[in-house]
């Protein structure tokens, strides 16, 4: 159990007993592919909406309705102080605007579109495709590699740092922040690798501060919200969430799509013989390997699914489960990149709180796709080998060992 959260010894009063069952998000990790079955077997199993023990008490909500809903009131589902998993003992991790409930949270998600909007996001497509080349180049005589430390690690943060304007010789320093913060598996074991970058943006942020330039941090330095400038406090908070969702959704993403190429032949061929099937490929993998769970805290008494809320309580919303809801989906959960009718990608959340990196996260995808495919043969597993997986509110891979047949 995480950060030692204990579990409550009874449910709060207001819980219906009908609605209790046991589940531990921030368990022991899982054997692979076990946390998304694990989150999956709710549906069916479990109340749509109901409360678990475990970590400090909470409920979950699995049903892609019920979720949306929930995404849909953010003044009653609030995404300020949303999880006690934040809390740790420098404080709690502020990630605006993330955890911000309007009217702050749009004013500031507005800033953010001045380098992650669609027009900013297509001038990095040669920059990053060279990257991919270079990463493909370095792996690709060997005949195999551990994904995850050779690609799937490197390409978004040497993306993000480009795009940040940091010298790329510190790279191996960002690399290691972020393996320790994506692959601890819980918020106290990934703090010594958060504080270390703190530390770094903190000494970014008065740099620029003294030599402003064009990069994100100096743009956010000299804008204005309500007609005050930011505080390089707040700077700091967003560059937080800018350091941490720039790097888990591609790298967690990268993994889990080639985890399944290398798994699914068949597609890997199609996808080599039909490059334009790789944006549908991608929403599709995506929505299949969903691996984020939302935090929210109710923040006045609501009724969800027939069953009171209480001011306080908190609420986790799984979207590996509501992108795997065959009752949404009207047909089957499985990968099909033909699915037709399908809704919405759900897996960079929904409503106003959708992921603003959504673009760039897609674009990098889409690049790796179009070059590895295009130039590594067709690739396997290893044989006799098992990836390692981290679950809670993070699903990932902490290692995906390839071969294929070098020239």
């Amino acid at each position: 159990m995480s950060m030692g959260i204990k579990a409550r010894k009874r449910a709060p009063a207001h819980v219906p007993p009908e609605r209790l069952y046991d589940f531990d998000l921030f368990g022991d990790p899982m054997p692979f592919g076990g946390a998304h079955k694990m989150n999956h077997d709710l549906i069916g199993k479990a109340p749509d909406l109901f409360y678990t023990l475990r970590d400090g008490g909470h409920w979950m909500v699995t049903r892609r309705k019920l979720i949306e809903e929930v995404m849909a009131q953010p003044n009653t589902f609030s995404s300020h102080a949303a999880s006690p998993h934040f809390d740790t003992v420098i404080g709690r991790i502020k990630t605006p605007p993330q955890d911000m409930d309007p009217p702050e949270h749009m004013a500031h998600r507005l800033l953010l579109m001045k380098f992650l909007g669609p027009k900013h996001i297509r001038a990095l497509e040669g920059r990053i495709r060279r990257l991919m080349v270079e990463l493909i180049d370095a792996v690709l005589a060997d005949g195999g590699c551990d994904f995850v430390a050779a690609v799937a690690v490197p390409f978004p943060v040497k993306t993000f740092m480009s795009m940040m304007q940091w010298d790329l010789s510190r790279y191996a320093d960002f690399a290691g922040w972020a393996q320790g913060i994506i692959h601890s598996g819980s918020p106290m074991r990934s703090l010594p690798y958060f504080i270390r970058m703190r530390w770094f943006l903190k000494s970014w942020i008065r740099d620029r501060q003294r030599n402003p330039g064009d990069d994100p941090v100096s743009l956010l330095l000299a804008s204005e919200v309500g007609g005050k400038k930011l505080t390089p406090a707040l700077v700091l908070d967003m560059a937080n969430l800018l350091f941490l969702g720039g790097l888990d959704t591609v790298t967690i993403g990268l993994s889990f799509i080639t985890l399944h190429l290398a798994q699914h032949p068949e597609l890997q061929q199609r996808l080599r013989d039909n490059p334009g099937d790789i944006p549908a490929a991608i929403d599709e993998l995506l929505r299949r390997y969903a691996f984020v769970s939302v935090p929210r805290r109710v923040d006045q008494d609501v009724t969800l699914d027939g069953v009171l809320l209480k001011k306080g309580d908190y609420i986790v919303c799984s979207l590996p489960d509501a992108s795997n809801d065959e009752e949404a989906l009207g047909t089957s959960a499985e990968v099909d990149i033909d699915r037709r009718n399908a809704p919405s990608l759900i897996a960079f959340n929904t409503g106003p709180h959708s992921c603003a990196g959504a673009a760039l996260a897609r674009l990098e995808l889409r690049i790796f796709l179009e070059e590895w495919l295009s130039r590594v043969p067709p690739f396997r597993l290893i044989d006799n080998y098992t990836p390692r997986q981290v679950s809670g509110a993070l699903f990932a891979l902490k290692d995906l060992k390839l071969a294929w047949q070098a020239d």
